[in-house]
C-alpha cells in the first residue's frame, strides 16, 4: 500500500491566557457531524511566523506553517519544536452556512496545568475562528507546537470542535517525558535481574549434580 504524506498549510497555535470554558449547552444543528481523518506527529517544512493573539494560551500564535505528517499516533513526547496535530472534517452543517465561504467554529483545548514566564498559569483556552467551507464541508487541522520549556506538561490534551454549541470533533493526545520511559524500563530490568541470577544459579547446580551422578556411575562400573 502506497504511504502518502501530505503537506499541509497549518495555523498551529502555541497560546490563550485563561482557562477554557466548557461551551454551555444550547440549540443542536441537526445532522451536523464531524471526524478527525488524520493525526498524530508532524514535521514543520516550514515553521511559519509567530504573531500575537490574546485568546491563546500563551498569547502566541504560528501562522501558515508547512507541515507534514511524520508518524500516527497519539502519544506525544514532550520535546521541544515538536508538532502535534489533526486534521477534521465536519459534515452536514446547515445549507444555509454552507453557502458562505467560511463559518464560525469554536476551538477547543484543555491541557495539564502550566506555569507561563510571567508567573501566571493556564489549562488551555476555548476561541472562536473562521473555517472555510469547500463541496459542503469544512476540513480543516488544529493542533499545538511545542517552542517553550514550560509547555512540556505531562498528560492529557483533549482538542474539541465546536459548531453552534454542539461538540463535533474530539481528539486527545497524552504527552509523556521519554527518560522517564528509560528509567521504567531500567528500573524492571532491574527488578527481573535478582530473579534471572537465581534462575541461573539453580541451572548451574542442576548441571553440576548431573555430571557429579554420571561420574559417580561410571567409577561404579569400573
Amino acid at each position: 500500500m502506497k504511504h502518502i504524506l501530505l503537506l499541509l498549510i497549518a495555523a498551529l497555535t502555541i497560546g490563550c491566557d485563561q482557562s477554557p470554558e466548557t461551551p454551555k449547552a444550547g440549540a443542536e444543528t441537526k445532522g451536523a457531524n464531524g471526524k478527525v481523518f488524520e493525526y498524530g506527529i508532524y514535521d514543520a517544512q516550514r515553521k511559519g511566523k509567530t504573531r500575537t493573539d490574546i485568546a491563546t494560551n500563551t498569547g502566541k500564535v504560528i501562522t501558515k506553517s508547512v507541515l507534514k505528517l511524520n508518524q500516527t499516533t497519539n502519544r506525544i513526547p514532550l520535546l521541544k519544536d515538536t508538532y502535534f496535530a489533526y486534521r477534521f472534517r465536519l459534515l452536514d452543517l446547515p445549507k444555509e452556512d454552507m453557502k458562505k465561504p467560511v463559518v464560525k467554529i469554536r476551538k477547543v483545548l484543555i491541557h495539564p496545568k502550566m506555569t507561563l514566564a510571567d508567573g501566571s498559569t493556564t489549562t488551555g483556552w476555548d476561541r472562536v475562528v473562521r473555517a472555510r467551507t469547500s463541496i459542503s464541508q469544512v476540513i480543516a487541522f488544529d493542533g499545538y507546537a511545542l517552542n517553550e520549556d514550560y509547555e512540556l506538561v505531562e498528560g492529557d490534551w483533549i482538542f474539541q470542535i465546536w459548531f453552534n454549541e454542539q461538540k463535533l470533533v474530539e481528539q486527545t493526545f497524552t504527552t509523556y517525558f521519554p527518560e522517564q520511559v528509560h528509567e521504567q524500563v531500567h528500573e524492571q530490568v532491574h527488578e527481573q535481574a535478582p530473579e534471572t541470577a537465581t534462575i541461573q544459579k539453580s541451572n548451574l547446580t542442576k548441571i553440576n549434580t548431573e555430571i557429579s551422578t554420571a561420574a559417580l556411575a561410571n567409577k561404579n562400573k569400573i
